[in-house]
């Protein structure tokens, strides 16, 4: 299966968390607000105010990532004027906006009078993030690179997103582009696993962390597949990635519930760990802290 196949796979795994946080909340997008004066609207003036744009959502846990806002702003300010009673210049909005990666999908337009023009979308969430020359980059749930680029990891609404790829093939990544690697993919597929499985304050906790699934596909005994750096000089060794699926591989939520237990001892007043194990039925620390 090539890293294309992939990618929609992942969609799936994390639809439904996207849905309930965008969509099930009612997410739409407005297109400005209000008429710019009286005067205007005494004139008959129906123009859309394009630099006017808000993102809302009724779910109080969706995250809307600062400046996307503006984002969508910038781009629709390089259309025309748009006035509600011209059906080819709401066309153009609906087009400039589905051609923006932050959406997964924009509904048909539907127009508000006197100067309003509302979309349904469906948002794709930041989840993880890449590091390039000129900074980090965020990406989506199905490895697409997101808008913005940051000096540090940017947050997914909890806490900084896990970095997923480091290597050269990054260099000349843009907003829009989709990640190419198998191993980019094996890295997502455990960053949309621990958002299922761990708690928000344990990976508040956890701090940055960097996943390295560049030998996910030789993942066996002797060799520890997919390695999670966290803070502290500590490494967890993951085995296989969730997306491969693999006949006989410890379950993902186990693994994590490993984890969830040593960071919880250590918290307790056990001893600290610098190498701990989770792919087996019972989690083994391979070095200690001295």
């Amino acid at each position: 299966m090539d890293a294309l196949q992939r990618g929609p796979e992942i969609s799936r795994s994390g639809r439904v968390q996207t849905w309930v946080l965008l969509v099930l909340g009612a997410g739409a997008l407005f297109v400005a607000a209000e008429l710019l004066s009286e005067r205007l609207y005494a004139q008959g003036n129906l123009e859309v105010a394009k630099d006017r744009v808000r993102i809302d959502v009724e779910d109080p846990f969706a995250y809307v990532p600062d400046g996307w806002s503006e984002y969508v702003a910038s781009h629709l300010s390089t259309l025309g004027d748009v006035f509600v009673d011209d059906p080819e210049a709401v066309d153009l909005v609906a087009k400039e906006l589905r051609s923006l990666p932050l959406f997964h999908s924009v509904g048909e337009p539907r127009v508000i009078w006197p100067d309003r023009i509302e979309f349904d979308v469906r948002m794709r969430r930041v989840v993880a993030c890449v590091k390039t020359g000129g900074g980090f980059l965020p990406v989506s749930e199905v490895g697409v690179i997101l808008p913005g680029c940051f000096v540090s990891p940017m947050s997914d609404g909890v806490c900084p997103t896990p970095l997923i790829a480091w290597d050269e093939s990054l260099g000349n990544l843009r907003e829009g582009d989709e990640l190419s690697r198998e191993s980019h993919f094996d890295a997502l597929s455990v960053a949309l696993s621990m958002q299922v499985h761990l708690p928000d304050e344990v990976r508040v906790s956890l701090g940055p962390i960097r996943i390295d699934a560049s030998r996910a596909d030789l993942a066996s005994v002797t060799d520890p597949g997919v390695v999670l750096y966290l803070t502290e000089h500590r490494a967890v060794l993951f085995g296989r990635p969730p997306l491969n699926g693999n006949p006989g591989e410890l379950p993902v939520e186990n693994k994590w519930g490993h984890l969830v237990d040593n960071l919880r001892a250590t918290f307790e007043g056990g001893r600290a760990w610098e190498v701990l194990d989770v792919r087996w039925d019972a989690a083994e620390v391979l070095r200690w802290r001295e």
